[in-house]
């Protein structure tokens, strides 16, 4: 009985040591051929006549037709200056009033309105809009601009 054991018992340390070195070697396989599938997914490299990436590639947005900086001079309502930057931000200042707002806009150029959103202000406001060379009017219910282009 006990020859048998140890029989047994070598025979599981013979193949315990078997799947050892099966198991190393395979993960050695695996190895390079993760390396050499790393490699060969790389980017590559550009060739000599291929132009050279700019570090600070310029993007091109198209900005609106309201863009810039517009002022209206007006004794009974006082100077106001609107900026939009063209792509759906602006900022309002009341020049003589001291009174500064940011905020956004979206302009429907086919119904002529611009819907104004400003961080001070309780509500949206939609105005309609009429622009003639370097005019621009803003009318709505309870207020109106007319502001020419700085």
């Amino acid at each position: 009985m006990k020859s048998l054991t140890k029989l047994l018992l070598l025979g599981v340390a013979v193949a315990t040591v078997a799947c050892l070195s099966a198991c190393q070697s395979n993960d050695k396989k695996n190895s390079e051929a993760s390396k050499t599938s790393s490699a060969s997914s790389a980017a590559p490299t550009p060739d000599a006549t291929s132009a050279p990436a700019s570090s600070a590639e310029e993007v091109s947005v198209e900005k609106d037709l309201l863009n810039g900086k517009w002022r209206q001079t007006d004794a009974t309502n006082g100077d106001w200056e609107w900026t939009f930057d063209g792509t759906g931000k602006c900022h309002l200042t009341g020049i003589t009033t001291g009174f500064e707002t940011d905020g956004t806009y979206v302009l429907d150029e086919t119904a002529k309105t611009v819907a104004v959103t400003m961080d001070n202000w309780s509500d949206p406001k939609t105005y309609e809009f009429t622009l003639a060379d370097d005019i621009l009017d803003l009318k709505e219910k309870y207020s109106h601009y007319h502001l020419i282009k700085q």
